[in-house]
């Protein structure tokens, strides 16, 4: 299996961790003749890593000296972040519906096919007052009348029109259970 090509911000992240992986962690600052310095320790001894020259702005000293621990404490967060988003994401997914019914009910075409049934046409004429004779118009026509809609499209686009659709087809199954 072949993995897509790591994303530039990837690749950065990958060597900025390569290298706080081959550094040591144990910094600290010293004072050398007036001057700062930044030194690394490790079971070789300790070592001057960077001098901060005279006269060098103290934000930028700053920076320089703080930046390995800054940096070991950024991706720390960042993995616990990142950590936390996953099991976030998995958590969602877990009390996710599954796929298949996440697809949305196409109220109109389930309209269109029950204005189609002589039993609805019935149950439009006998609770509805829909009139003779029973054409696939008329009945189209007293069902966007009723549910107040200028189209059966509305039924998908509209959860109150839905919710209003939803309610018909349930007094009808109603009506056709106790005939």
């Amino acid at each position: 299996m072949t993995h897509p090509e790591p994303s530039p911000q990837q690749k950065r992240m990958d060597a900025i961790r390569n290298r706080v992986a081959l550094a040591t962690s144990d910094w600290g600052i010293q004072s050398d003749g007036g001057k700062i310095c930044l030194t690394a320790a490790s079971k070789e001894g300790t070592f001057l890593v960077a001098t901060i020259a005279e006269g060098a702005p103290i934000g930028d000293s700053e920076m320089v000296l703080n930046a390995p621990y800054d940096l070991i404490w950024l991706l720390g967060t960042y993995d616990a972040l990142a950590g936390r988003y996953r099991a976030v994401v998995a958590e969602l997914r877990r009390h996710a519906p599954p796929q298949h019914q996440q697809k949305p009910k196409d109220y109109a075409a389930e309209c269109a096919m029950k204005c189609a049934e002589p039993a609805f046409k019935k149950f439009l004429e006998e609770c509805h007052g829909l009139a003779r004779p029973l054409t696939d118009d008329r009945v189209a026509t007293k069902v966007r009348s009723i549910l107040a809609i200028g189209s059966r499209a509305e039924l998908n686009d509209d959860f109150a029109a839905a919710a209003r659709w939803q309610d018909l087809r349930s007094a009808f199954d109603a009506w056709r259970r106790q005939g």
